[in-house]
C-alpha cells in the first residue's frame, strides 16, 4: 500500500477500538496481522472491544476473513456481511463519541464485482482490495496512516519466529513455568512472569504504572479461587495436539489447539465453564521468549 495519508488523531489519550457487524457468516479480523476478533456465530452480532495495543506508528492494515458456518450448511445466507470498523475517542468519553479512521464491508454473498459494496472511501486511507476469493473463503484488507500515541512495542523489535519444533519445545517450556507457578499459587513469580504484558497494556490505555496492566489482565485473579480450578498442563499436553501460532508477521506467536486454546486452562468447578489463559510471547535478540499481550 503506497501513497496513504495518515488519519486525524489529535487526542490527549486516544483509545483505539474495533467496532463490528456481523450477520450470516463466519468472521476473522486481523489489525496489524494480529487476531483482534473471531465470530462463529449465527444471527446477527454487533459490538465494540478496545484495541490501542495493536496499533503502530505508520500504516496500520485491517484484515477482514468470512468463512461459511456449518450451522449454515456451509453455505452464506442472502445478506450475509462483516462490517469492521477503527474508531478512536478519548480515554473516558462515551463510545458514542468515537470517530471512524477506517471502514471495511465485506459481503460474502455477494458477486465478486461487489463483494465490497457500501465500503466507504473516505473512511480509510487506503484502497479496500479483495485478496483472495473462492466462494467460501474470502479475504479482504484496507489500510489507515496512523501517528501513533504510544511508544514502538518490544515485540516490532524481536526476532521473526518460524515453525520449528524447536521453538515449539522452547516455548512449551515457558507455558509450563507459567502453569507451575499458577498451580503453586505463587504470586510473585507469576506477576513477574506477566510484567512485560502488563507494562504494554498499561501504555495501551494510557496508565503509568504496570499495575493497571495487571488489573487489565487479572493477572493470577483465579489463583485459590475455589470455584475454578487449574487443568493440568502434562494431561493436556498427552491429550490435545497443540502446534504454534505465529502472527503479527511473524513477531508474536502463542501454542494453541485445534479449538484455538492453549495449554493453560481453569475449569469452573460448579457449571460447565473455561477459562482460557491468553497471552503471546515474542522472541526478544537475546533468543529469550518475552510475554506479551
Amino acid at each position: 500500500m503506497t501513497n496513504i495519508a495518515c488519519a486525524e488523531t489529535n487526542y490527549v489519550e486516544p483509545v483505539f477500538s474495533l467496532e463490528f457487524n456481523i450477520n450470516g457468516t463466519g468472521a476473522e479480523v486481523r489489525l496489524n496481522d494480529i487476531p483482534i476478533l473471531y465470530h462463529k456465530s449465527s444471527g446477527e452480532t454487533t459490538s465494540q472491544k478496545p484495541i490501542p495495543e495493536s496499533i503502530v506508528d505508520g500504516v496500520n492494515t485491517l484484515k477482514v476473513r468470512s468463512f461459511p458456518l456449518k450451522k449454515n450448511n456451509r453455505e452464506y445466507l442472502a445478506g450475509s456481511y462483516i462490517e469492521a470498523i477503527i474508531s478512536v475517542r478519548e480515554k473516558d468519553a462515551p463510545l458514542n463519541e468515537s470517530k471512524p479512521l477506517l471502514q471495511l464491508k465485506l459481503n460474502p454473498a455477494n458477486d465478486e464485482l461487489s463483494l465490497l459494496e457500501n465500503t466507504i472511501s473516505e473512511l480509510g486511507s487506503g484502497e479496500a482490495v479483495v485478496l483472495e476469493y473462492d466462494g467460501k473463503r474470502i479475504v479482504a484488507e484496507r489500510g489507515v496512516s496512523i501517528k501513533s500515541p504510544f511508544p514502538r512495542w518490544a515485540w516490532q523489535d524481536g526476532q521473526v519466529i518460524e515453525d520449528t519444533p524447536e521453538n515449539f519445545d522452547s516455548l512449551l517450556a515457558v507455558y509450563k513455568e507459567i502453569w507451575e507457578a499458577l498451580n503453586e499459587g505463587d504470586k510473585a513469580r507469576v506477576q513477574a512472569l506477566y510484567d512485560p504484558a502488563a507494562q504494554e497494556f498499561a501504555i495501551a490505555y494510557h496508565y503509568q504504572d504496570k499495575k493497571h496492566g495487571h488489573r487489565i489482565m487479572n493477572t493470577g485473579g483465579l489463583i485459590n479461587d475455589d470455584d475454578w480450578g487449574l487443568a493440568d498442563i502434562n494431561v493436556l499436553i498427552d491429550k490435545m495436539r497443540y502446534r504454534l501460532d505465529v502472527f503479527a508477521n511473524g513477531k508474536i506467536v502463542k501454542i494453541i489447539d485445534q479449538d484455538k486454546r492453549t495449554p493453560i486452562v481453569y475449569y469452573s468447578k460448579k457449571v460447565k465453564m473455561l477459562n482460557i489463559q491468553k497471552f503471546g510471547f515474542y522472541k526478544n535478540k537475546a533468543g529469550e521468549w518475552v510475554m506479551i499481550r
